[in-house]
């Protein structure tokens, strides 16, 4: 499953995404199991990039950035796929950066074995928790832009892998 791409696209800063995009657009507001059979059919270099773009794209905004990653985290428990992804890209300082993030959300969410209950207004209660999450948004922000291009590069350097040319 490769996505098809016009010859212009080849060197967008948008390159891995548009090489995940059909995929997830082909899924969205489905069921988790739809989801899996289509993650399933994807080599893992794609299956970085699906679980990846799954959450990057819910975090638009600090509130979304937090309650997404506590999304990940307790409920779909993807957060370790993000990661491994990562791990496959090379992206050793994402990784490290997608830890702190775990770090925070257990920290603040888990009380023994249990998970409380995460709301977006989480934030808004609690002045530490807004500025620890604030700190890691913009690093994530950062991370996130330089693990894009070099996705970008390794796509690039491996087309066939994920792409045709229209």
């Amino acid at each position: 499953m490769k996505a098809k791409l016009r010859p212009e696209d080849i060197y967008s800063k948008q390159l891995s995404w548009l090489c995940i995009e059909p995929m997830l657009v082909s899924v969205r507001g489905r069921d988790m199991a739809a989801k899996s059979e289509i993650y399933r059919k994807l080599h893992e270099g794609q299956q970085a990039l699906f679980l990846f773009y799954s959450y990057h794209n819910h975090t638009k905004s600090l509130a979304e950035f937090y309650w997404f990653s506590a999304y990940n985290i307790i409920e779909i428990k993807s957060w370790n796929g993000i990661k491994n992804g990562m791990h496959f890209f090379h992206l050793d300082e994402m990784v490290n950066v997608l830890e702190q993030i775990e770090c925070l959300i257990t920290d603040k969410n888990r009380v023994c074995e249990e998970w409380r209950e995460v709301l977006a207004t989480d934030l808004d209660k609690d002045p530490i928790l807004l500025q620890r999450t604030e700190v890691l948004y913009a690093t994530y922000q950062t991370v996130a832009q330089a693990a894009i291009t070099h996705m970008n590069e390794i796509i690039l350097q491996n087309r066939d892998m994920y792409l045709e040319i229209e």
